[in-house]
């Protein structure tokens, strides 16, 4: 399936983009022409396709996959072997990979770190408890939409309890950076084996870097028989660290006993973070209950003016909050407790103006997810503008959007007394919708950009500064 041309599988699917390819095949996203729908479609290759054995192995594995039905999880809609090959047809996401928002971010904060893991782990206690093993846990195969939410994908290798192997006896499957030490060894995976690739998985979110490196990805591996990891750095919480150690055990029986332990001590290890507790110095005990659902992170905008300055991206997208961060500013004042005006904002009456318009769009699509945003001029279509910004509280980083706009501090700014006094027509913006959005500056420093938009759709002009 390597043409640019557009391709039709089965009389039904069109081939628009391939957005992906492996070593069975490739992944693309195509239009379902019956029920009029974006899907991806995974094709496999015809050397694989006309294996009758492995055609009966990729029928009983669709068909297992088809059986999850959980939000975490990427949903089968079709599968076809014939004539044209073998394809299966999935859900469409619309996200990106983890691994490229850890190639953006380089790091995650504990709590961010927390929600994306733990939704793994949930995703994980669902497809175990098909009698299913993903075997190929890796951040490639994560797949993060613009709000937050993550689901599981690629289940190429996955094993189900009972089927005929993929490979032959002793060899080695799944990605090498991410197995267990019982894999490398070429036993049978099982759900600790997933366990223990999620761990990696949190390890890499949290420090940068997955926990054992060597000059080839085969050394790599062999670390893991007989070495522990190295510590993760003191900026992660010790609860947050001893999770993480015990998902990376040698020994599949000192590990977490499922990925719903795993996930339900990561929830509370969560719930202690964001209350601001003192949770166990040692290892959680989990007990195993279905993972708790999480509030989706709220998207964050990435701001303008330090490109500008040439500040690193890394710099300005870090997402760790850190201790001591710049304070609310007080109203009145112009800024306070030397806290300096963010860029592109002058002080007015305790919050800060924007000095240009500031236009974005891609913060919205349909169904309401957010997206990650772009500075759009005002004469080119756009959704919202930013008419003011202020402090945000530490404590308020993590709050989920329909909390946000009830802490004091972006209550205080994102109303609509303040849009008036923003705006150049006061009539003209009366009853526009309201939406506060977080912005990291730098390391230290968060503010919020309080939004406005007519709610009728994509606009022209300015109506602020």
């Amino acid at each position: 399936m390597t043409t640019t041309q557009p391709m039709r599988l089965n009389g039904r699917y069109r081939l628009d983009a391939r957005i992906g390819a492996g070593g069975m095949g490739e992944v693309w996203r195509a239009t379902d022409e019956l029920l009029g729908r974006t899907v991806a479609v995974k094709t496999v290759l015809p050397a694989l396709a006309d294996d009758a054995d492995f055609a009966r192995r990729f029928l009983a594995e669709a068909r297992a996959m088809a059986g999850v039905h959980h939000r975490g999880v990427v949903a089968i809609h079709d599968l076809y072997h014939g004539p044209e090959g073998a394809f299966l047809v999935m859900e469409f996401v619309d996200g990106e990979p983890l691994s490229q928002v850890l190639t953006r971010y380089g790091r995650l904060a504990a709590p961010p770190a927390l929600h994306l893991v733990g939704q793994a782990a949930d995703a994980l206690h669902a497809v175990h408890g098909r009698g299913i093993v993903h075997r190929d846990v890796k951040p490639g195969n994560m797949l993060v939409r613009p709000d937050g939410t993550l689901l599981l994908t690629d289940f190429g290798i996955a094993r189900r309890d009972g089927a005929t192997a993929l490979t032959a006896t002793g060899a080695v499957i799944g990605t090498l950076s991410y197995l267990a030490p019982e894999q490398v060894l070429g036993n049978p995976a099982t759900p600790r084996s997933d366990v223990y690739a999620l761990g990696v998985v949190a390890y890499e979110c949290l420090s940068g870097r997955r926990p054992f490196t060597a000059e080839n990805p085969f050394a790599a591996a062999m670390m893991r028989l007989n070495q522990t990891p190295p510590p993760l750095g003191p900026d992660v919480p010790g609860p947050v660290a001893a999770l993480v150690e015990r998902a990376l055990a040698v020994e599949p029986g000192d590990r977490w006993a499922s990925a719903a332990a795993f996930g339900t001590a990561i929830a509370q290890v969560a719930a202690a973070l964001r209350s601001n507790a003192a949770p166990a110095s040692g290892p959680v005990a989990a007990e195993e209950t279905v993972v708790q659902r999480r509030a989706p992170l709220a998207p964050t905008l990435v701001e303008p003016a330090l490109a500008a300055t040439g500040a690193s991206s890394a710099e300005a997208t870090v997402l760790t909050p850190r201790p001591n961060a710049a304070q609310p500013l007080a109203p009145g004042s112009a800024a306070p407790g030397g806290v300096t005006v963010p860029p592109g904002f002058r002080p007015r009456d305790g919050y800060y103006v924007p000095v240009e318009p500031m236009c974005w769009g891609g913060l919205v699509i349909p169904g309401g997810l957010g997206r990650t945003p772009r500075r759009i001029a005002p004469d080119e279509e756009h959704y919202w503008e930013t008419f003011a910004a202020a402090e945000l509280p530490e404590e308020a980083v993590y709050l989920r959007q329909e909390e946000l706009l009830g802490h004091p501090a972006v209550a205080a700014v994102c109303t609509a007394r303040v849009l008036a006094a923003c705006s150049r027509d006061p009539a003209r913006t009366n009853g526009w919708e309201l939406e506060p959005w977080p912005v990291q500056l730098g390391r230290d420093r968060w503010v919020f950009h309080c939004l406005a938009s007519p709610g009728t759709g994509e606009w022209l002009g300015s109506e602020f500064t």
